[in-house]
């Protein structure tokens, strides 16, 4: 799996992080967005389609699914539940950060 900075270097130059940090502004919100078959749980497969729907696509969309999974899903359950999101704005500004200035932050 890519490094936090490699992921963060894969984010396309016109990538739509406002529109992105609104969609994560209200967990509850963001959740149900994610969980397109209403089964109450949000796997990375679903991360993925969101991140390809806010222009991250390919590898870069695998990748930085992954990489935002692991970070969000606490418990180590294989899924993420609302109140995981909680802490996605602060993930996705530090990937932002990092690819603006080209080291961990």
């Amino acid at each position: 799996m890519p490094s936090e900075q490699e992921t963060a270097n894969a984010l396309p130059s016109n990538f739509d992080v406002a529109g992105l940090k609104n969609a994560f502004n209200n967990p509850t919100q963001a959740f149900q967005m994610l969980d397109k078959n209403n089964d109450g749980k949000v796997t990375k497969e679903d991360l993925e389609i969101l991140l390809t729907q806010f222009g991250i696509q390919g590898m870069a969309a695998k990748f930085m699914a992954k990489l935002i999974f692991k970070k969000l899903d606490a418990d180590k359950s294989g899924t993420i539940e609302p109140s995981d999101l909680v802490h996605a704005d602060g993930i996705l500004t530090s990937l932002l950060k990092m690819k603006k200035t080209g080291q961990s932050a």
